[in-house]
């Protein structure tokens, strides 16, 4: 029997023997086989009846089949697992088949089972791939896969499947394609519209009709600023019936300021932003929000995709570079930091490493290059060692916190600065003035009669040094003592030490750094401090004698002293205080004690010096080294005295002293002219007025000095380095172009915006396209890998692409052009010849409806009653939430301190976000939870939604009012019919049209009712109204019934919705 051509299968018959009564039984035996036959084919033949058609097209495996194969079959049947026997990357493996038999029928499309399973129509096994391992294809993939069999399903023995991969479309350069042809019509607006149409011509299916004019402005303001448009704007809108009106708005919500904020928050999704640190501690990071503002202010700049992008890659290592760009770079401190106890610091340094690699790769690539962290990526081709030479060039980030003051707090020192550098400078001048006139006449003067006046400090000579618990001595050049060896609390030094002055009215103690010391002392404490709890002097009654005369001391004075540690402390015998410097340490310093009677002696003067340092009985705070000198000057005591070097300079002849002794001596008159301290002490004074620079600081990074070495980690396992890994970029994609030997973190921010980088572009435009219409043209917006989808229109794509980057990056250009488009003018209206044909709207025939995001929910509420703050930027607010929901994180770190004032009513883009608690509002309505990048939030209806926005008392406190709002903004005595006329202003506040007949029928019959019901039960009323004052021209159960009223518009589903 000859093949068939239909889609029967066709059934080969055994060759028949010539029938004679010999043959009887054989030919019965026959009869059964063929029964046999016929009755296993034909539930078959009925299951092949349902098969989508085969391609109507030249198939290519390369481009075509085996794409389809790596995305939905090889997790189960690939190089790691062989489900059923059945490997399918692997030629000679898929045409054996595997435990049940050949799969793959050359030529016999319907009677081959890989085509039946993948429709579904084998119903011993079931749909292929099962739930949970991928999304069972398509029809018109079906009929890709069916035209490849029956054409006789070639597999060239030289395709590999890495090789084919580099054929992915993804990875092709971006062509702008041509414009498709189109039958003339009206309805194109822009380019957008003709790739639209010209799919749609082809599927036979017809554009939907455009949008009312008052759910295209609502639509437009919650896709572009998620706010409401107000009643007059709504009506500008609505009245304008000129040419171009719907282009006039369109600027004007683009130059809106909240613009920024909206397309903000969708990018804070990506870069995984909160204002904690996450983790069991999770503690604010209180500069965090200076990112935030960055972003808002940069999209409301429009500032170029490629520089915004450049910027928060490596904005810190642009030259020269900006603090908008180093707070740009902030970016990458939007990772989890843990700082728990015993948290290994490089484990935690390699894992915010690892997020930001997988991170880019989302924004940047559209790739799932995580998946290569452990071992090679199983579909895309990204080895593993190429992820960590990429993860290379994140791996030199050390982090850092930079001064970056916002602009108009930069502006305002600026002026404060001018203003007082305008009075500094005469003061400055005066100084300058007195240093080239007076000050060489004076020194003149004072050289005269420095040796008869002169004050000067003779060093003693040290007869011995000792320690009361063991501490050694080392005397050094300059008279100088060096304590080393034990270092035990509460020590006592004694020195013994002889001077030739027969008269002593005062003794300096030199208190001096050293490099043996902990801070360079001059202390031995770990700080480099000390505490000298008593100074004592003592002259012995007779030479070796241990009896003395202890000297009293008039005054003490120490050219600096800790707060609260001042050097008159040493003198006053109690051993609870003392002399100490901190923070001034690692410097020389000097204490002077004064005799309330000189010291006399016939020939010279033996000291006993008592340093003793009893004030800590748990830490030793003992000086390190130390110097003493005595003085026989009569007149009041200086810090500082006349040195042998100085003498020595005085004593020579003015013409003859060498040009040391002359700097020598200026230097040193410099120092005690009184006229010249004033002078200078004025300009110290006035100083101190100086503008503070503004104290805002942001989070940052900075490129690390000496490299790390970059290896792969086996398994993924950073304790397990493997082979070291030059820094570089996935070998799929354009050659990076480096600045120096070993590229950067800017050599890669510059090559993702080339122009022969193929996936920024698209990457970034379908995201955009996305936040329009639901879905991407790419549906799996941050996969556009082999596991990925393909793009519903590809020239479009690529046709936006190629925009995007012949508009220098302008990202509002892009917006634009969709928003002016018919494609997104169109109605949403379910349309029931699409419920079949494209129930994911895939093709374009309509809008899509969907309810706004999480943090735009509330800006709704806010909006419509008017509590909103419209303020931009600032720092992150917290609103009221759920008593004790704070006190949910692990070690209660969220003090959550409720804003005041205008605060309170911020937009939600400005919440405070605390990873480990975050606000419950947002979670409910399915915001992420920034742990990681995301690029598409999950959206989900659950009862707890509609609870919230009927119960929760934010949505209660703005139904108040709105309430109110209503009442105070359509009077009784501005208007005849005020319940339809406020019934008016409600919808128009709430849902940016008008009600119709129907709808203000039912909603004037519910303020009756509850107004009635108020009246009934005043208190109940009241409770209601909460701290809402009512207005003089309404009664308490009237405002009630509007408060109920108020309720259940803000409860309605086309309130959260774009329609």
């Amino acid at each position: 029997m000859a093949a068939s051509r239909s889609s029967q299968p066709s059934i080969i018959l055994p060759r028949l023997p010539p029938v004679n009564m010999m043959h009887l039984p054989q030919l019965t035996t026959v009869v059964c086989f063929l029964a046999a036959l016929l009755a296993t084919q034909h539930p078959l033949t009925a299951a092949q009846k349902k098969l989508p058609p085969p391609a109507q097209r030249k198939v290519n495996f390369a481009s075509d089949v085996l794409p389809l194969l790596q995305k939905n079959c090889y997790s189960c049947h690939g190089p790691d697992e062989q489900s059923g026997g059945l490997r399918l990357d692997r030629r000679q493996a898929a045409f054996r088949g595997g435990d049940s038999g050949k799969t793959i029928v050359p030529g016999k499309s319907a009677q081959s089972t890989l085509v039946l399973l993948v429709a579904g129509l084998d119903k011993r096994i079931g749909l292929m791939p099962p739930d949970g391992e991928g999304k069972p294809l398509t029809r018109t993939e079906v009929g890709i896969l069916r035209a490849w069999i029956d054409q006789g399903a070639s597999w060239p023995r030289s395709i590999d499947p890495q090789q084919a991969a580099r054929a992915h479309w993804a990875f092709q350069p971006v062509r702008r394609p041509p414009l498709p042809q189109t039958d003339p019509t009206d309805w194109i607006q822009n380019p957008i519209d003709m790739f639209i149409l010209s799919r749609l011509e082809k599927e036979h299916v017809t554009p939907s009709v455009p949008a009312r004019k008052e759910l295209l402005i609502k639509r437009l303001y919650l896709d572009l600023l998620g706010l409401l448009p107000s009643p007059p704007q709504l009506q500008q809108f609505l009245d304008d019936n000129r040419p171009g009106s719907y282009l006039r708005l369109v600027s004007r919500v683009l130059d809106s300021p909240h613009y920024g904020e909206r397309w903000g928050r969708h990018w804070l999704d990506l870069a995984r932003y909160a204002d904690s640190d996450g983790y069991e501690k999770d503690r604010p990071r209180p500069h965090a929000w200076r990112y935030r503002h960055w972003v808002v202010n940069a999209l409301n700049q429009d500032m170029p995709f490629d520089r915004f992008s450049i910027q928060q890659i490596a904005g810190d290592m642009l030259i020269p570079t900006t603090p908008g760009a180093q707070v740009a770079s902030g970016f990458h401190r939007n990772t989890l930091h843990n700082t728990e106890g015993g948290t290994d610091r490089e484990e935690d340094r390699v894992k915010k490493t690892v997020d930001r690699t997988n991170t880019l790769g989302t924004i940047w690539l559209g790739l799932t290059v995580g998946c290569a962290q452990c071992h090679s990526h199983k579909y895309d081709p990204l080895s593993q060692q190429e992820y960590y030479s990429l993860y290379g060039f994140l791996n030199q980030i050390e982090e850092q916190d930079i001064a970056a003051p916002l602009p108009v707090e930069a502006d305002r020192h600026a002026k404060n600065k001018a203003r007082f550098e305008q009075a500094h400078r005469p003061l400055t001048a005066a100084v300058t003035a007195y240093e080239q006139q007076g000050l060489p006449a004076a020194q003149l003067a004072w050289e005269s009669k420095a040796l008869q006046t002169g004050f000067a400090w003779t060093p003693l000579k040290l007869v011995s040094t000792d320690s009361k618990h063991g501490a050694q001595f080392q005397e050094q050049a300059d008279g100088s003592v060096l304590a080393t060896g034990k270092n035990q609390v509460s020590d006592i030094y004694t020195v013994v030490a002889t001077t030739t002055l027969n008269r002593v009215t005062a003794i300096r103690l030199e208190v001096l750094p050293d490099k043996a010391l902990p801070k360079n002392g001059p202390g031995r404490a770990k700080n480099g401090n000390f505490v000298l709890t008593t100074f004592r002097v003592e002259t012995p009654t007779q030479e070796r004698s241990p009896e003395s005369s202890v000297h009293k001391f008039s005054e003490a004075h120490a050219d600096y002293s800790q707060k609260d540690w001042n050097v008159s402390l040493a003198i006053n015998d109690q051993a609870q205080d003392g002399w100490a410097v901190s923070p001034q340490i690692g410097k020389r310093h000097i204490a002077v004690f004064r005799f309330a009677e000189p010291i006399k002696a016939k020939d010279s003067v033996r000291l006993r010096v008592t340093l003793d340092q009893s004030y800590n009985q748990t830490s030793a705070h003992n000086i390190g080294r130390f110097r003493l000198s005595v003085t026989d000057h009569p007149g009041p005591v200086q810090l500082e005295g006349l040195t042998g070097d100085i003498v020595a300079a005085l004593k020579t002849k003015a013409t003859k002293r060498s040009p040391q002794q002359r700097e020598l001596l200026a230097k040193y008159y410099h120092s005690i002219d009184p006229t010249l301290a004033a002078l200078q002490h004025k300009v110290k004074e006035h100083a101190k007025q100086a503008p503070s620079a503004p104290a805002t600081k942001a989070q940052s990074v900075r490129e690390r000095n000496e490299p790390r070495v970059v290896r792969v980690h086996l398994r993924g396992n950073f304790l397990t380095p493997g082979d070291t890994v030059s820094i570089n970029t996935p070998e799929i994609l354009p050659s990076l172009t480096s600045r120096s030997d070993e590229p950067d973190r800017l050599d890669l921010a510059r090559w993702l915006f080339s122009p022969t980088n193929p996936l920024p572009a698209r990457v970034t435009v379908n995201r955009i396209w996305q936040r329009y219409f639901g879905r991407g043209l790419v549906e799996t917006t941050d996969d556009f890998g082999l596991q990925g989808e393909k793009p519903s229109h590809p020239e479009l794509l690529d046709w936006l692409a190629s925009e995007l980057q012949s508009s220098q990056w302008r990202l509002k250009h892009i917006h634009r052009l969709i928003v002016t488009s018919a494609t997104y003018r169109q109605s949403a209206a379910n349309r029931q010849d699409l419920w079949d044909r494209d129930p994911e709207n895939r093709l374009l025939a309509r809008q899509s409806r969907r309810r706004v995001e999480a943090e735009i929910v509330r800006d709704l509420a806010l909006t419509a009653s008017g509590l909103l703050d419209p303020r931009i930027g600032g720092v992150s607010v917290k609103p009221s939430q759920p008593s004790r929901h704070a006190g949910l994180t692990y070690a209660n770190s969220a003090k959550w301190q409720t804003s005041g004032g205008g605060d309170r009513y911020r937009r939600g883009l400005y919440t405070f976000f605390q990873r480990t608690s975050p606000f419950p509002m947002l979670m409910t309505f399915d915001a992420p939870d920034s742990t990681s990048c995301t690029a598409r939030r999950s959206n989900s209806n659950t009862p707890l939604q509609a609870l919230t926005l009927w119960n929760d008392a934010v949505f209660f406190e703005c139904a108040q009012r709105l309430a109110r709002r209503i009442v105070d903004e359509v009077p009784h005595d501005l208007t005849e019919t005020p319940l339809s006329d406020r019934i008016d202003h409600g919808f128009q506040l709430c849902l940016s049209r008008y009600p119709t007949a129907v709808e203000k029928s039912a909603v004037a019959n519910l303020f009756n009712q509850q107004r009635d019901l108020c009246r009934e039960n005043p208190t109940a009323a009241r409770t209601l109204l909460g701290p809402t004052t009512v207005p003089s021209d309404t009664t308490t159960e009237e405002l009630a019934g509007w408060v109920l009223v108020a309720r259940t518009l803000l409860n309605l589903d086309e309130f959260i919705t774009k329609e």
